[in-house]
């Protein structure tokens, strides 16, 4: 369709310029031609050809010109696609803003710098949170019966305005560091499980294991009779594991799984020592 348009405007240009020619022949023209002319002739023609007047339609001004909404900022839709659609006062929800806020409160009170830069909404949301679930009580009661003063220490000087000072202890902290030791063991344990079965990963068996027995340690629980399982074989999987054939045997790699798995089972168990470690915290997020 295209090509038929300017074939159309090439033979009515052609035409014209003969036209010219004739004149000039007969001498209705000047021997020599007019250039000026001739141009401003080519130019109407090429007006005239369908294809150049859409091009043309497009140099002229517009009938609408479309407006930004936002000329000064730009903003963000929030997405709530994990909040239910009828939300109630959940004691789960506060823990976690009244860990974040210990958190910020413990940066400003260790590097002052940090002050500025403290932003106090998330006080006002532990606030608002608190008079959702007891709304006759003041936030600082609500917060004092569920515990969570006591729980996280700075939390407590920063909203009754005392000046910062280093908490001797921080219930809090231990609890996460806790639940980051445990998780430690069933990873490490997990991880360990698997490359007893990959060759290509024995070389680093002796390693790993040592970072095992060093978290189980450090669980401060009855975890002796897994440890001195792994302290009987140790020297042997470290001598296997630094030789020049780094490979364990089928009966090595079956004992490492059975330790690795009694790992995962201590913790899953959830033992005497481990839940005394974690009471506190659980007692107040079984609330509602």
């Amino acid at each position: 369709m295209v090509k038929q348009k300017l074939a159309h405007g090439d033979c009515e240009l052609e035409s014209a310029t003969n036209c010219l020619r004739d004149k000039r022949a007969n001498g209705f023209l000047e021997a020599r031609p007019n250039r000026e002319q001739l141009s401003k002739l080519r130019y109407q023609l090429l007006l005239r050809t369908p294809v150049f007047m859409g091009v043309a339609g497009f140099a002229s001004q517009p009938l609408v010109v479309p407006e930004l909404v936002y000329t000064t900022q730009l903003f963000t839709v929030q997405t709530h696609l994990d909040e239910p659609l009828i939300s109630t006062p959940s004691c789960k929800q506060l823990v976690i803003l009244c860990t974040i806020a210990d958190t910020l409160i413990e940066r400003v009170q260790k590097v002052p710098a940090c002050a500025e830069k403290f932003d106090v909404g998330i006080l006002q949301q532990i606030e608002a949170l608190c008079r959702q679930i007891s709304p006759k009580k003041a936030p600082q009661e609500t917060l004092l019966g569920l515990g969570l003063l006591e729980m996280f220490p700075y939390l407590r000087q920063g909203l009754s305005g005392e000046k910062l000072e280093a908490a001797s202890q921080n219930p809090g902290t231990t609890y996460l560091n806790y639940i980051s030791m445990l998780n430690q063991v069933v990873m490490m344990g997990t991880q360990l499980y698997h490359d007893a079965c990959v060759p290509q990963h024995h070389k680093y068996c002796a390693h790993q294991i040592a970072l095992l027995y060093q978290c189980l340690n450090m669980l401060q629980g009855d975890t002796k009779p897994i440890r001195r399982l792994i302290e009987a074989r140790f020297d042997e999987i470290k001598q296997v594991t630094e030789s020049k054939n780094p490979l364990l045997d089928m009966e090595l790699s079956n004992w490492l799984q059975e330790i690795t798995w009694l790992c995962r089972e201590e913790v899953k168990s959830c033992p005497a020592y481990i839940h005394k470690k974690i009471e506190a915290m659980t007692n107040i997020l079984k609330l509602k």
